[in-house]
């Protein structure tokens, strides 16, 4: 097999991706088409040199399959995955996350970041909330999702979540906020963090 069809065209999916982030930045952050296409651009630079120093930029297409298939006779592959699944990452959660271009992933973790971040400044800044105020606040507004082993705040069901229930979080949180917002808000003020309710739902089966 040769090395364009092991490795997807960057350049392909920057363009695919491009219409949709530059719709989102205008519409959610009220930018001029100029400003969200430049943002655009400086996030997909910066990515690309992060996928280059850290070695993602040659994972082959369809490595969340390849990853299934190792997981079976590879040791440290099922010592990766032992602690996602133990969180109740599935293998459909793995391919789904895994499947997609590493372009593609890591622009969802940097709009995750820039989310978080904007709401943390405002807080601080426009609300008058001390930074581990602000810190809280967001943890209620949006899931975080990272290593489940680093430990955040100081309840362990605040922990990160893995990326690969990324998709499950959403639907779930969509059917929640259209089937009874109010009690969903409830349940959320009511919890140490969205994490920490999230958590709860995937041990409950409602995730």
């Amino acid at each position: 097999m040769n090395k364009m069809a092991e490795e997807p065209d960057w350049s392909e999916i920057e363009k695919r991706l491009e219409p949709q982030y530059v719709s989102f930045f205008r519409e959610s952050m009220n930018m001029p088409e100029d400003a969200a296409n430049e943002i655009f651009k400086a996030f997909v630079k910066e990515q690309k040199e992060a996928a280059h120093r850290e070695g993602t930029d040659r994972f082959p297409e369809a490595f969340g399959d390849i990853l299934l298939q190792r997981e079976r006779t590879d040791e440290k592959v099922r010592d990766a995955f032992a602690p996602k699944r133990a969180e109740g990452v599935t293998d459909e959660d793995i391919v789904l996350w895994w499947n997609m271009h590493d372009l593609e992933r890591r622009l969802i973790c940097r709009v995750d970041e820039m989310n978080r971040i904007l709401l943390f400044e405002k807080l601080v800044q426009g609300s008058g909330m001390t930074e581990l105020e602000a810190a809280r606040s967001v943890a209620k507004r949006f899931p975080v999702y990272g290593d489940p082993e680093h430990l955040v705040l100081e309840n362990r069901d605040d922990r990160p979540l893995p990326f690969e229930l990324k998709w499950r979080v959403n639907r779930y949180m969509a059917e929640k906020t259209q089937t009874d917002p109010d009690q969903f808000q409830t349940e959320v003020e009511a919890s140490t963090s969205l994490n920490a309710l999230l958590r709860r739902a995937v041990r409950q089966g409602e995730l």
